[in-house]
Parts: C-alpha cells; sequence; structure tokens
C-alpha cells in the first residue's frame, strides 16, 4: 500500500486555478489532473524564469509547465490531459523516493563520484570510437570472403530443423481444373510456375513460390492437414504433398531439402556471416586504434611509470 503523503509535501498552487481544477487522492496517491482550456493544449512556455509559476512542489523542488513541455507537443487536448498527469504523477513518486533517499543514507553512501566519473570515460571512449568506426571503418564485406568463411567454418552452421525450397499451394474443393494444379505443381518447370501462378491468383486460397530461397519445412507442414511426424525421414522420400480437408486441397512440391544436421545453405547463413566478418574487423580496428594511441603516448612522453 502506497504511503500517505503529508499536505505540507505536496502542494499544488493556487496559479493554475481553471487549468489544474482539482488534485485527486487515490489510497494516498496524488494525480494531478491537467485540464486544459477550451482553445487546445497550453502548456507550451517559453524559457524557465523565476517569475514562472510552478504546477507541483514536493518539499523544496519544483515542478513547472516548461519541463515537460515537450512530451505533450502536438498531442490532442485529452492526450495532453493524460501524458501530463502521468509524467506529474511520476515525477512526485520520484521526487518523494529521493527525499527518503536523501534522509536514510550516509554521506558516503551517497557519493557517487567514482562511479559517475567512471561511466563518464566510459561514454567518452565508446563516443570516440564510435566517431572513428563511422569514419574509417570499411563496412563493405566481398561475397568471395563470406563464401571462404562459410567453407572454413562449416561445423558452426548445422541446421537445427529440416528447410526446403518448392512451392506450396491452397485452393478450395470447388476450384476448376485441380488436375492442372496437380501437374504443374509437380513439374514445377518455368512454364509450369508460370501457369500456376496465374491460376492462383484468380482460384488460389494460397500460393507461395519459394524455389529460389530456403524456409524452415515447419512453415509449409503447420499449414498442411496432414500428420508427418519424422519430417527428415519423410523428405528423403516425398517430393510432393498432396493431400485435403473439408474445403481446400492442398499442394506442395519439394524441389530441394536440407535435413536437421546438415550444413544450411550458404543463403540461409549469409547475413549472419557478414555480421561476424564486420564484428571482426571492429574487435580488430579497437585494438589497432589502441595500439596506436599508446605509441603515439609513448613517442610524445605522455606518461610515466613510477
Amino acid at each position: 500500500m502506497p504511503p500517505e503523503f503529508k499536505e505540507s509535501q505536496i502542494k499544488i498552487p493556487g496559479y493554475f486555478a481553471g487549468k489544474i481544477v482539482r488534485v485527486c487522492r487515490f489510497g494516498g496517491m496524488v494525480l494531478a489532473f491537467l485540464l486544459i482550456s477550451a482553445t487546445g493544449c497550453n502548456f507550451i512556455s517559453k524559457s524557465k524564469k523565476n517569475s514562472e509559476e510552478p504546477v507541483v512542489r514536493v518539499n523544496d523542488r519544483y515542478l513547472y509547465r516548461s519541463d515537460f513541455r515537450k512530451v505533450t507537443e502536438g498531442l490532442s487536448k485529452q492526450d495532453s490531459i493524460i501524458v501530463a498527469k502521468r509524467y506529474i504523477d511520476t515525477w512526485i513518486r520520484e521526487e518523494l523516493m529521493l527525499y527518503r533517499a536523501e534522509l536514510a543514507l550516509s554521506d558516503e553512501q551517497k557519493n557517487f563520484e567514482n562511479q559517475i566519473e567512471e561511466y563518464r570515460k566510459s561514454l567518452l571512449i565508446y563516443s570516440y570510437r564510435q566517431k572513428l568506426l563511422q569514419q574509417k571503418l570499411d563496412t563493405v564485406v566481398q561475397f568471395e570472403e563470406i563464401a571462404d568463411y562459410y567453407e572454413n567454418n562449416m561445423n558452426n552452421f548445422l541446421l537445427s530443423e529440416d528447410v526446403i525450397q518448392g512451392t506450396y499451394v491452397k485452393v478450395p474443393l470447388s476450384a476448376p481444373n485441380l488436375y492442372q494444379v496437380r501437374r504443374w505443381s509437380r513439374n514445377n518447370g518455368v512454364d509450369d510456375l508460370s501457369e500456376l501462378e496465374k491460376y492462383c491468383i484468380n482460384h488460389a486460397e494460397k500460393y507461395i513460390d519459394f524455389n529460389n530461397e530456403w524456409i524452415y519445412f515447419n512453415a509449409i507442414k503447420d499449414q498442411i492437414p496432414l500428420q508427418i511426424r519424422q519430417p527428415s525421414t519423410y523428405l528423403k522420400y516425398n517430393r510432393n504433398i498432396e493431400t485435403r480437408d473439408s474445403l481446400f486441397i492442398y499442394f506442395s512440391h519439394i524441389a530441394n531439402h536440407k535435413t536437421e544436421g546438415d550444413v544450411a545453405p550458404l543463403e540461409m547463413v549469409y547475413d549472419d556471416i557478414r555480421s561476424i566478418l564486420l564484428n571482426k574487423r571492429k574487435i580488430e580496428f579497437f585494438q589497432d586504434l589502441e595500439m596506436r594511441v599508446f605509441n603515439d603516448g609513448v613517442i610524445k612522453n605522455q606518461f610515466e611509470i613510477y
């Protein structure tokens, strides 16, 4: 249950009467509802000045309209009310927790200078590295590099499930010339695929031609009302799948397949290998950068070891 807040801790100045018309307490939590005038959102203000009236006070800290001006810009009146209420409520909770923490922690426990300095140094080094990386790293990875890495690391790219190439067709039982669909699907030639595509535009519930890409067999198997208990074995002995239910007939031709445990086709891991090679370049780039900076420091006598 949230703690009760005393009146002395939180105050909504009277200046905002008409814009902030009430403060509601639910379970001890203060929810500030900003009711904006009919002319629209009025949160936008000039830069904060000492004369700017605060919206909320928590102890000796104040929240001004200009503090949350950007989060309500461009919103409708209703959305502005919701966002402003949430912002104010979050700010109040955070300030009260901060006040409690300040009271509860010792000066030593509140001293974060070392951590802040370490974080600052890390951010500076990271930003410097990223700047040089963007300026100087060659991000073009040639196909030959990818293919060479693939050939030398095939054991790192073993399939965890079966993959296939081919076609999938789902056609209503009432569709015409189903025997032609069967023939086109099974032949899978260039002319057959052209005819199949034209037919499917007019009659098929679903048609997928994945002859030029590898997909997981489960993606097709899950769309066919047929129980296949051992997919790897099934694919070894079946190139065509045909089954039906009460409404549709399903055709799938398996032009190529690779089973679980086989080396994945290069096309499937191409992007992964490119990322691996780029990451290796980044690591080498940073190592080289650190060495060059160190050697430069030696030459310029920038450090001494006592």
